[in-house]
């Protein structure tokens, strides 16, 4: 159970902390794949696991897309 809250919060957490940090649209979904299949050896867990991994990155994609539209607007 703890391995999918995990699976659940860490790839939202990445994206948003690499959006904020990076000011960029794309790098920061770059970065969490590669942390996620190298680093925590993403592609041998159960598919469960990856599924929800999988939603939770792109849930933070699309919020880390809003922070990054709202932080343009700042700059502009």
């Amino acid at each position: 159970m703890l391995e999918y809250i995990v699976a659940a919060l860490l790839p939202f957490g990445l994206q948003l902390l690499f959006n904020r940090v990076l000011f960029t649209k794309y790098l920061p979904l770059g970065i969490t794949v590669v942390i996620l299949i190298f680093g925590f050896d993403g592609l041998n867990q159960p598919l469960p696991l990856q599924v929800v991994a999988i939603i939770s990155t792109f849930i933070g994609f699309l919020v880390g897309l809003k922070i990054y539209n709202k932080q343009k607007r700042k700059v502009s």
